[in-house]
């Protein structure tokens, strides 16, 4: 049975080669987690190029849904491994694997979502949700999201977007306007008909279920039933952006099934492997208004999205996640009726997440996780999510809370440095 194990200093010596060299060739560097995959692993756990053994509560942020190595994928990937290529023209140049997974992804839509158009990512996903939804909507003047949200970097998503400065600085925006994340989220909005703009001239409102980067905050039921009814009875589309919460993790396939309500469109991604943009057929614009050169074009990722759905039907992970949803809730409120710094815990099925009193404490604790093998993820301002893969067991949440029990009790001091790139406790 696998299990933490911890051999070097963290990063290890191979890995901080590794990322010496990352940070001064990488264009984007961002700080990343102080570890270099090995690309092995099983289950929840893999190990990186020091040998170090880690407990993921990470998922490669969502992506990595069944885990490393489940044999059902791994006979996928052997299945293509003396193919080339591998990578098509997508949408140009048809392959098998693309038609057979849209037959499989619109199995588990809302039935009015009959056709999707499949992508790189989720951004790419949002930007061709943004493109049909304002085709339907020739009139619009702009589009509406809400505070605190997360959609993407291509230029349309990140207009979307509200959620750090640095993220936006110096790029043009489209116009957006934004509603509050609560209640009255449906009042605003209808003042925005009443007194900004008649609703052919909305191109669409753009929602989170639950809000991924920006802290894992999960919507009002209420609040999310009225702006479905509100865009309904108006005639404006709504996007539901479902590349984080969507697949399975909240335990329903769609984050916005826990809601009762059905969207107009749905932008998936991550644990699909690949970008989709579902919606009805008859809403998609005429040929050539969307396109995409690999778009639907990996042959693996196609294969692997479609054996993912499958796998989560046959192993009935539905269901597991809710019930290990509800009992890493549970443990994360065990810890934070003990430690006071761990407050607001929050989430819903296997997206869960709680707070802590600031960022550079929440940047020290998540280094102080890793460096007792467990990886978990910022969100939001001082938040940390944990978002194991649907294969978690029991034995495996409680090894996490273990690791978060001991990082807490080192952090709770507050007493930070910054060393290099990441924050120590002190």
């Amino acid at each position: 049975m696998k299990h933490i194990s911890i051999k070097t200093t963290i990063p290890g010596p191979k890995s901080s080669k590794f990322l010496s060299s990352f940070k001064e060739r990488n264009g984007g560097w961002m700080s990343p987690h102080p570890y270099v995959h090995s690309k092995q692993g099983e289950g929840c756990y893999f190990s990186d190029i020091d040998g170090n053994m880690y407990l993921d509560f990470a998922s490669q942020v969502a992506s990595n849904p069944l885990g490393y190595n489940h044999p059902t994928l791994v006979s996928v990937v052997n299945r293509y491994k003396n193919m080339f290529p591998v990578k098509y023209g997508g949408q140009d140049f048809v392959v098998p694997e693309h038609v057979e997974l849209l037959e499989e992804l619109v199995t588990i839509t809302p039935k009015e979502l009959n056709a999707a158009f499949l992508v790189n990512s989720g951004a790419e996903a949002v930007e061709n949700a943004i493109k049909i939804a304002m085709r339907s909507q020739p009139a619009t003047k702009f589009g509406v999201s809400f505070e605190n949200g997360w959609h993407g970097r291509t230029l349309g998503a990140l207009s979307l977007t509200n959620s750090k400065v640095v993220q936006k600085k110096g790029y043009l925006t489209f116009p957006v306007r934004r509603l509050p994340y609560d209640v009255s989220a449906g009042e605003k909005l209808q003042r925005l008909i009443d007194a900004e703009a008649t609703p052919d001239e909305i191109g669409f409102v753009i929602i989170e279920p639950i809000q991924g980067e920006g802290g894992y905050y999960v919507a009002q039921k209420e609040m999310v039933q009225e702006v479905r009814k509100i865009t309904k009875d108006n005639g404006i589309p709504l996007i539901t952006d479902e590349v984080q919460c969507g697949i399975g993790r909240t335990g329903t396939w769609w984050g916005i099934q826990q809601f009762d309500v059905a969207p107009d469109v749905i932008a998936s991604a991550k644990a699909l492997q690949v970008g989709a943009t579902i919606a009805n057929k008859k809403m998609f614009p005429e040929p050539g208004g969307i396109s995409s050169t690999w778009g639907g074009g990996h042959v693996l990722d196609l294969a692997l999205g479609m054996a993912t759905i499958q796998t989560i039907k046959k192993e009935n992970l539905l269901v597991h996640n809710q019930r290990m949803g509800k009992l890493l809730h549970a443990r994360l409120h065990e810890l934070a009726s003990e430690i006071q710094d761990l407050q607001h815990v929050r989430g819903m099925g296997l997206m869960q997440a709680f707070d802590v009193p600031s960022s550079e404490y929440r940047n020290a604790m998540i280094y102080e996780c890793a460096k007792r093998g467990l990886i978990v993820l910022p969100c939001g301002k001082q938040g940390i999510r944990c978002i194991p893969p649907y294969i978690v067991t029991e034995t495996e949440i409680d090894e996490a809370c273990s690791v978060l029990h001991d990082a807490m009790h080192v952090c709770k001091k507050r007493r930070f440095i910054k060393i290099g790139d990441y924050y120590h406790a002190r």
